[in-house]
């Protein structure tokens, strides 16, 4: 009885406050490539100026195995990147449960598929009267506004 109260009470996020959470998100992720990039040229001896000189495919698939590791393990132990911490929202399941190991990697798959088709998977969050993004709809997932105590 109480859990049916806490879901009808539950608001989801507007799609300003996602897109401020990504934002801040892949914000902190640029500054780490940049950081890795820094310090892998300080490493093999080189200026920043010859940063064409590193293997790039290697670094690419190192620096999108860290982001997708950094949505998926920040979704599955709390349901929140740290964008999503700094606009109060959250990732839960459709039933309002937490997100576990699984939703998260089967949601930040979804969510680069996403991202790789040019951001089509998000239009559903912007036009949609769920506000569910194509991620949201496969891992059966809503990303919620949390109550300020």
């Amino acid at each position: 009885m109480r859990r049916d109260r806490e879901a009808a009470s539950v608001t989801i996020s507007r799609a300003s406050t996602r897109l401020a959470a990504a934002v801040i998100d892949h914000a902190l992720l640029l500054a780490i490539d940049l950081v890795v990039v820094y310090f892998t040229l300080r490493m093999a001896g080189l200026s920043t100026s010859d940063w064409r000189m590193l293997p790039m495919a290697p670094l690419l698939a190192f620096l999108l195995l860290l982001k997708l590791a950094y949505f998926c393990a920040f979704t599955a132990v709390g349901g929140q990147t740290l964008g999503k911490m700094a606009m109060s929202i959250r990732v839960v399941t459709d039933s309002g449960i937490p997100v576990g190991g699984a939703c998260a990697l089967k949601r930040t798959i979804a969510g680069a598929i996403s991202t790789v088709a040019l951001g089509l998977g998000f239009v559903p969050a912007l036009v949609g009267s769920d506000r569910r993004a194509l991620h949201d709809r496969v891992a059966q997932t809503r990303v919620i506004t949390l109550r300020s105590m």
